[in-house]
C-alpha cells in the first residue's frame, strides 16, 4: 500500500499543469509559415470551456509566454524565445536625458528577458568605433526607432537634423516605427514627429508623473503592445 501511494505522489508531482497543455498545444498547431492561431481553433483543440481558456491564455499573456494578434475572434502565437531573432530597438536621445535613459532600459529589460526586442544606443560604441557609421547602421537596421523627447533633443543638432530626420523617412517608408517618449516637458507638440503617437499615455511628459517607475513601466508596456503588433504583422 505504501507503495502505491508513493507511485500516486509521484503521478500527481508531473501531472501536465493547464499551462504546460496551452502551451505544447499551441507549439503542435503553429508553424513557421503560420505562426499565429486562432482562438478558436486552440480552444476546440484543447477541448476547453472559452472561460478556462481565457483564464490560462490571460496568464500567459501576463507572463509574455505568448502574444496575441489580429483577426477574427482573435489570434495567439508564442513570444519569440531562445534562437530567434528579438525585434532591435534604436534609443536616440541627449546626453542630458542620460539618466531617464538608463531609468527605461531597465524598464526595457523583461522584454529583452522574454526575448521580445534588443536595443542599441551610441553608449554600446568601443573604442576604435568609426561612431557615425555604427548610429547610421544601427538606425537602419532598427525596427523600432525609440526618440527619448526634451528641449535637449530638440535643440541637438545630431539628435534633431540626423537621427529624427531618417527615422522619419524610415517610417513614412513603412521600414521602421518611430515611437516618440516625451521625458520632459517642452514644445514637442510643434515638431515632425508630433504626428506620431507619443508614450507616456496621452503624451504626458515623464517627469511630470507622481511616481516616475509608474511613467516608465507604461512606456515599456507601449513599447510591449507594438513590437507584438509588428509580430502579429509579420
Amino acid at each position: 500500500m505504501a507503495k502505491i501511494a508513493k507511485k500516486s505522489q509521484g503521478a500527481t508531482r508531473t501531472r501536465r499543469t493547464s499551462r504546460d497543455l496551452f502551451l505544447d498545444k499551441l507549439k503542435t498547431l503553429s508553424s513557421e509559415e503560420t505562426p499565429l492561431i486562432t482562438n478558436q481553433s486552440l480552444r476546440e483543440g484543447l477541448k476547453w470551456e472559452d472561460a478556462k481558456y481565457k483564464l490560462i491564455k490571460r496568464q500567459l499573456l501576463d507572463e509574455g509566454l505568448i502574444i496575441s494578434g489580429k483577426g477574427h475572434g482573435g489570434k495567439v502565437g508564442l513570444s519569440y524565445g531562445e534562437g530567434s531573432m528579438p525585434l532591435s530597438i534604436f534609443v536616440s536621445y541627449s546626453h542630458a536625458d542620460e539618466g531617464l535613459k538608463n531609468q527605461l532600459l531597465k524598464h526595457l529589460n523583461p522584454l529583452k528577458r522574454m526575448g521580445l526586442i534588443s536595443d542599441w544606443n551610441d553608449r554600446k560604441l568601443t573604442a576604435g568605433d568609426e561612431w557615425a557609421q555604427e548610429i547610421s547602421k544601427n538606425l537602419e537596421s532598427a525596427a523600432i526607432i525609440i526618440l527619448l523627447i526634451s528641449i535637449d533633443f530638440i535643440n541637438s543638432e545630431y539628435c534633431y537634423d540626423i537621427e529624427l530626420d531618417r527615422a522619419l523617412e524610415r517610417h513614412d517608408a513603412g521600414e521602421a516605427i518611430v515611437v516618440p517618449v516625451i521625458l520632459r516637458s517642452c514644445m514637442w507638440q510643434h515638431t515632425p514627429f508630433a504626428k506620431l503617437q507619443a508614450l507616456p499615455k496621452d503624451g504626458v511628459a515623464v517627469n511630470s508623473w507622481p511616481d516616475l517607475d509608474s511613467a516608465l513601466a507604461s512606456v515599456a508596456e507601449g513599447i510591449k503592445i507594438k513590437a507584438e503588433e509588428i509580430l502579429a504583422d509579420a
